[in-house]
């Protein structure tokens, strides 16, 4: 919403509501070339775009189970109590498969089968939000999703915040990858 302010004896002109669209055109090439090379160079243009964007050199993009660290036990309560909420609400709604012979003999139904695996981009940087890892993991880990991939943006020290972390281990996150933005968002679609 934009508020416009007349001053005193301003008239109104039809001029002042032509407004810029929130679609970025540009930020569009951009991230559709980023990517393309991500695509094309793998994890050589990872390397550059993560130092480029997030400041870091990164060698290993991969997150091992070490580097899991503790979280403070009152956040890691409230992920623990959100996670099982999550769950609850999403085994509720989960879809059961369902076969009939109808009377001319033929065989009707639908087959529920999850998906082999599944990529979740969390953000970074200022807004850190352990409750995305969790609004997106849970249900695909609910559906029965074996591989469950979460790529979020490193740290200026390559660290990642110990509340996302924690949040992966709750949802049954498989794969934690220290690596954000439009490049990220290519790894996870062309590996």
């Amino acid at each position: 919403m934009r508020r416009i302010e007349l001053a005193p004896g301003q008239v109104f002109e039809e001029k002042m509501l032509n407004r810029v669209g929130a679609f970025n055109a540009d930020a569009l090439v951009a991230a559709t070339n980023i990517v393309e090379d991500v695509r094309k160079r793998g994890d050589e243009a990872l390397r550059e775009y993560t130092a480029k964007f997030d400041g870091v050199e990164m060698e290993e993009f991969r997150v091992s189970q070490e580097a899991i660290a503790k979280v403070d036990p009152k956040v890691a309560a409230a992920i623990q109590k959100a996670a099982s909420q999550i769950r609850d609400f999403h085994e509720r709604q989960k879809q059961q498969g369902w076969f009939t012979m109808r009377e001319d003999g033929a065989l009707v139904g639908a087959k529920v089968e999850p998906l082999d695996s599944v990529g979740i981009y969390v953000p970074g940087g200022r807004a850190l939000y352990p409750s995305s890892v969790l609004m997106n993991a849970i249900p695909a880990s609910v559906a029965g999703v074996k591989r469950i991939v979460c790529v979020t943006p490193p740290t200026k020290d390559g660290s990642l915040d110990s509340a996302i972390l924690e949040a992966c281990r709750v949802a049954g996150v498989t794969e934690i990858y220290a690596v954000g933005g439009a490049q990220a968002i290519g790894a996870l679609a062309y590996g």
